[in-house]
C-alpha cells in the first residue's frame, strides 16, 4: 500500500487504498451506501406447494389481536414477527394448469409463456414463465455482493415451469440447488474448514481498517476544508464497517460435516435445516442480498414417513372436504412446513446486525401456487411474511383483503426495498401496492 507521507500521494492512491482494503474483505463489501446506511436489507421468497386447509390455516380474530389456527401454531413463538395475509388472488393469464403457472405467478406476477414444450393435463400445454421474478429485480438493485442471488431447493424435480421460482427475464428459468453438498462447495469452498484461516481473514480486515484510518487522519491535515467533510463521510463508513465487523459474528464458515443424500425422502427435513443454515450463513456474511428457497416444487409428490402416513402431499390435497382423514393429514403436512419457517425466523432473529437483528433487515416472504388443492383455486393463496422492519414493514398483525391481486404485494415489497415500481407483472390490472402492508 502506498504511505501516505510519500509526496506523490493522490485522491486517486488514496482511493486506490480503499479498494486494496474492499479486497480483504470478502464477507463484507466496502461500499460506502450499506456503510452509512447500516446493515443492508434482504429479500427471501420462499414456496411449498398444493394449497391448504383453509379452515386449518386461517387465523381468527383481529388485526393486532389474532390468534393462529392449528396450521401456523408453530408461528406463535413468533407472532411478533410475522404478518398472515389473507385473501389474496393470482390474476387469470397466461398458459397451463393452475399447479404450473403458481410458481411464476407467485414471484412474477405473470403467467406462463404459450405454445411450449410442457404438458399439464389435456390442452394445458405450456413454456416457461413469461416474467422477471421480484427476487432478480431486487438483486439487480440490492448493491455489488459475491453472488448476484442464491436460489436454493429442497428434493425439487426436473426442468419445468412447477419447479422454478427465479427467472432473470421472460423464458429464462434459474434452477434451484438441491443439495447442500453443492451449496457448501459454491459458498465456502475457497475458504476451507479451517476456522483459523477464517479468523486470519477477519484479523486482516481490521488490520487494514487500522492502517487507513490511521493515515487518513493524518492526510486530513494536509487537505482543504471542503474535501475535509468528504474525507469525513469516508471515517464514517470505515466506523460502520468496523462496527459490523465487530457485530457479525454469525460470519462463521460452516464445517461440512460429510455428504448427504439429498434426494432421499427421509432426508428431506434434514436437508431443509441444512439448507436453512447455509442460507442464513450466506445473508451473514452478505454474500447475497436475494434469495428463493422452494420445497419439492408445486404438484408435490413428496411423502412425510416421520409424520406417520405414506399418502403424497399432491394425492392428499385432491381428496374432497368431508374426507376428515385426509383433511386432517393435510393440516399436519402444513404445520411441519411452519414448523421450519420458524425454525428460519428463529435463527435470523438472534443474529444481531447493527441497532437491530438480521431478521429487521430481511422481508421473507412464504406462499403457494394454489389457494386450496382439490379445487385448484388461484383465490386465497396462503401468505404469511416475516421481518423487515427497518424495510418499512410492521410485524405482528394479520391483514384480511377481499380478493385483492396478489401483484400488489409484489409492488409493495419491492418499494419497500427501495425499488421504485407502481405495477408489476404481465397479469397486473391495477397500481400501487397493498394497502395497509407498509403503515
Amino acid at each position: 500500500m502506498r504511505s501516505f507521507n510519500r509526496p506523490e500521494f493522490s485522491r486517486r492512491a488514496f482511493l486506490g487504498s480503499l479498494g486494496a482494503s474492499a479486497a480483504l474483505l470478502p464477507f463484507l463489501p466496502m461500499t460506502e451506501t450499506h456503510a452509512a446506511e447500516g446493515p443492508p436489507l434482504r429479500l427471501l421468497m420462499m414456496f411449498s406447494s398444493c394449497g391448504t386447509n383453509r379452515e386449518g390455516w386461517l387465523p381468527s380474530g383481529g388485526v393486532d389481536d389474532f390468534t393462529l389456527g392449528p396450521i401456523l401454531s408453530p408461528l406463535d413463538s413468533v407472532k411478533d414477527e410475522i404478518i398472515v395475509v389473507d385473501g389474496l388472488r393470482f390474476n387469470s393469464g397466461g398458459a397451463g394448469n393452475n399447479h404450473m403457472a403458481g410458481p411464476s405467478k407467485f414471484t412474477c406476477g405473470t403467467g406462463l409463456l404459450s405454445g411450449g414444450e410442457f404438458s399439464g393435463g389435456g390442452d394445458a400445454s405450456s413454456g416457461w414463465g413469461g416474467g422477471t421474478s421480484i427476487d432478480q429485480v431486487y438483486a439487480e438493485n440490492s448493491g455489488d455482493t459475491a453472488f448476484k442471488s442464491l436460489e436454493l431447493g429442497v428434493r425439487v424435480g426436473g426442468a419445468n415451469p412447477r419447479t422454478r421460482l427465479s427467472y432473470s427475464g421472460p423464458n429464462q428459468p434459474i434452477p434451484p440447488e438441491s443439495d447442500p453438498n453443492q451449496v457448501f462447495e459454491r459458498l465456502f469452498a475457497e475458504f476451507g474448514q479451517d476456522q483459523a484461516v477464517v479468523a486470519k481473514l477477519k484479523a486482516e480486515r481490521r488490520s487494514v481498517l487500522d492502517v487507513v484510518k490511521a493515515q487518513t487522519d493524518a492526510l486530513e491535515q494536509r487537505i482543504g476544508q471542503a474535501d475535509r467533510h468528504k474525507m469525513q463521510a469516508h471515517l464514517e463508513g470505515l466506523n460502520e464497517i468496523e462496527k459490523r465487523l465487530t457485530l457479525e459474528s454469525s460470519c462463521e464458515v460452516p464445517t461440512e460435516n460429510g455428504s448427504i443424500d439429498a434426494g432421499a425422502t427421509e432426508n428431506y427435513p434434514e436437508v431443509t435445516r441444512l439448507q436453512m443454515d447455509l442460507l442464513t450463513t450466506a445473508f451473514a456474511c452478505d454474500l447475497t442480498r436475494s434469495a428463493t428457497f422452494m420445497w419439492n416444487g408445486s404438484t408435490s409428490g413428496q411423502t412425510f414417513p416421520w409424520l406417520g402416513f405414506s399418502e403424497s402431499h399432491h394425492d392428499l390435497s385432491h381428496e374432497g372436504d368431508s374426507n376428515d382423514g385426509a383433511q386432517n393429514k393435510l393440516v399436519q403436512i402444513n404445520n411441519w412446513y411452519a414448523e421450519q419457517f420458524a425454525y428460519l425466523v428463529n435463527r435470523m432473529r438472534d443474529i444481531p446486525e447493527g441497532d437491530g437483528t438480521m431478521l429487521d433487515n430481511t422481508i421473507i416472504v412464504w406462499g403457494n401456487e394454489l389457494g386450496k388443492g382439490n379445487s385448484h383455486t388461484h383465490k386465497n393463496i396462503p401468505i404469511v411474511m416475516a421481518g423487515g422492519r427497518n424495510a418499512g414493514i410492521a410485524p405482528g398483525r394479520f391483514l384480511q383483503y377481499d380478493d385483492v391481486a396478489h401483484n400488489r404485494l409484489l409492488v409493495s415489497v419491492l418499494n419497500a426495498l427501495g425499488v421504485d415500481v407502481n405495477s408489476y407483472g404481465e397479469t397486473d390490472n391495477g397500481t400501487g401496492g397493498l394497502s395497509g402492508l407498509v403503515p
